[in-house]
């Protein structure tokens, strides 16, 4: 099933055309921060290298509380009744040096029947040798081509959608392909399969929910204000959204909240900063009255917490609601 390739550097479009055509690697190593991607490239290559057989030939590990040696040992395990295992690794740039070396062994020479993928949050914390079969795929976009992978991921959902309309969602949801896709789902069904999304529909149907609620929540984790924030949950759960994207857009606000305070703190003129962080100048009023709320030192409390409740929201065995209040009342008390 797996094949070479001319190099060992790929984006995600190019491992999309691998996977396309059946070509499975032995080791891929997955960086880059648009985490809908990644999941669909896990997704994609489970189906692809397990078919049926996921129940005995699928392992996941955390790199937080992964140990090195039981993954090698997973992964050099001859597969049940199939050609090739999975074994996965996310937060992988969690595990000690320590741990990572006895995996660029591995990495230097493989199991052929096994497919092993290193998820990094960011720069991967791993080299393989130059003659190693390892990939490395990037799953990051450039705010100069995420037009582009909008209205990609609007043409899967049967959807036109407007240049406006793509800068409109963009500012109001962020370069992040999760909540960006969550919210196309909604305006399919609103527009209905074929239609044109314009930016009064995006902002009608958009701005509501993350202005009003997921901003109400982060407003409310800013102030502790702790039956606040729970009210705000529980309004967002009753609408039925989906946690990972509540999630994402926190995430996505906490790092604009760090980028305003850093060009603040440079004397950054207003127009400037708006520019550099791709908001409206009213959307950047909000941005100054949240940053206020939150220390350089809270924003990095509260990026772990966020990590660590993204990784129990896809651990299949927590359930949601739980992951997500208790996450709620530990950001309020990491603000301030």
């Amino acid at each position: 099933m797996a094949t070479s390739t001319k190099s060992n550097k790929l984006n995600y479009k190019e491992l999309s055309h691998q996977l396309d055509k059946g070509d499975v690697h032995p080791v891929y190593i997955f960086t880059g921060d648009q985490g809908y991607l990644i999941d669909e490239a896990l997704g994609r290559l489970r189906k692809l290298v397990l078919g049926d057989s996921s129940a005995f030939n699928y392992s996941l590990f955390y790199g937080e509380d992964a140990n090195a040696r039981d993954i090698i040992e997973t992964a050099q395990t001859f597969p049940m009744l199939s050609r090739m295992r999975l074994c996965v690794v996310r937060d992988a740039d969690k595990m000690s040096a320590d741990y990572l070396k006895p995996l660029e062994s591995y990495i230097d020479s493989p199991s052929a029947s096994t497919c092993l993928v290193l998820v990094f949050g960011g720069k991967a914390g791993i080299k393989p040798k130059a003659q190693s079969p390892a990939v490395f795929v990037d799953f990051s976009i450039k705010s100069a081509d995420f037009h582009l992978a909008v209205v990609e991921e609007a043409r899967k959902f049967g959807l036109n959608i407007t240049p406006q309309a793509v800068s409109a969602l963009i500012g109001l949801v962020g370069e992040e392909l999760q909540p960006v896709c969550n919210e196309l789902r909604k305006l399919g069904t609103y527009a209905g399969e074929g239609k044109t999304i314009t930016p009064q529909i995006v902002e009608k149907l958009t701005e509501k929910t993350h202005f009003g609620d997921v901003f109400g929540l982060i407003n409310a984790i800013s102030a502790k204000d702790k039956a606040g924030a729970l009210r705000c949950l529980l309004e967002l759960e009753a609408k039925g959204e989906e946690p990972l994207s509540v999630l994402s857009v926190i995430s996505w606000r906490m790092r604009l909240l760090w980028r305003a305070k850093e060009l603040m703190q440079k004397n950054v003129s207003d127009s400037e900063i708006a520019k550099e962080l791709k908001v409206s100048p009213g959307a950047l009023f909000y941005i100054r009255q949240q940053e206020k709320n939150f220390s350089i030192e809270d924003i990095r409390k509260v990026n772990g917490l966020i990590s660590e409740g993204d990784r129990m929201l896809k651990s299949s065995y927590v359930p949601v609601e739980n992951v997500m209040t208790k996450l709620v009342l530990e950001l309020c008390d990491g603000a301030n």
